[in-house]
């Protein structure tokens, strides 16, 4: 078993309410978690024997489709030729490509949905999928030359940067910190995220994040989350391998658990149909 809890992701669909959850752990494992925002229930998917690289993914606009970029360190056969690493779409919980673009190595790749059926892949992805897959009524496009899929995917997800302190293509600190906040939709609350200078020696989690919300002249810190957003008018984020959401009122917050992780284990999951094809 993992001395770490398992590290989560989280991406809400812009225009559904529906949600996917990228489980990472044990080491050389992640998998997908369908998460339906109404009713908080929670349906889990296919496993990948991997690295997934959280800050290249991205859901689309309506749930209905995944970008993400994987990587088989190592791998010891690899018949049709994709080689290491590549950038591919799914229907999620699954991993199951429908496109598949090749990438050499694993330092950049994947991409962010500029809508639901309009992708902008980083800009080291070739525009040419795989020839064993098709793009199907797919717009491909490309990242901002020097940006990345992490940062575009703040943007779009109606996030402000106060500070610039990471350079998005390199991961390298550029400055004191970078910040980022995002307000509440209807009350004076404002969530900030400051992201700390990647380090791949720090133990469970290369990205750390520091996370706290602005109320009126008070700061309050969400101890120990590594993911946060606002879902409507809650907070949702995740702690120590769990999912919570919050009420923000009288300056607390009020958290309930939603779902833990931490028990979850590898198994083979097979795609069913509908995920094998567009």
């Amino acid at each position: 078993m993992s001395a770490f809890p398992p590290r989560l992701t989280v991406f809400l669909a812009r225009e559904a309410a529906t949600g996917v959850i990228l489980r990472r752990g044990p080491k050389d494992w992640a998998q997908l978690v369908h998460w339906d925002r109404a009713t908080d229930t929670f349906l889990p998917g296919q496993w990948f024997r991997g690295r997934v690289y959280e800050r290249r993914c991205d859901l689309s606009p309506d749930g209905r489709l995944f970008v993400y970029f994987a990587a088989k360190h190592g791998r010891s056969a690899d018949p049709d030729g994709i080689g290491e690493a590549w950038t591919a779409i799914s229907r999620p919980p699954y991993f199951t490509a429908l496109a598949l673009w090749t990438n050499l190595g694993s330092w950049y790749g994947g991409g962010v949905f500029k809508g639901d059926r309009h992708v902008l892949l980083d800009v080291t992805c070739s525009t040419e999928p795989h020839p064993r897959f098709r793009t199907k009524r797919l717009k491909i496009g490309r990242c901002p030359a020097k940006s990345s899929p992490w940062e575009q995917r703040l943007l779009l997800d109606a996030w402000q940067r106060v500070e610039r302190g990471i350079d998005p293509r390199t991961e390298r600190h550029i400055g004191q910190r970078e910040v980022w906040r995002k307000p509440h939709p209807s009350k004076p609350v404002t969530l900030f995220r400051q992201m700390h200078a990647v380090d791949f020696s720090r133990q469970g989690n290369a990205y750390a994040e520091t996370i706290w919300l602005e109320i009126g002249d008070d700061l309050l810190p969400l101890d120990g989350a590594n993911w946060a957003d606002w879902d409507g008018d809650r907070l949702v984020f995740t702690r120590a391998g769990a999912l919570w959401r919050a009420d923000v009122a009288d300056g607390a917050v009020q958290a309930e658990h939603l779902f833990d992780f931490s028990a979850m284990r590898p198994r083979e999951i097979t795609a069913p149909g509908w995920a094998r094809q567009w």
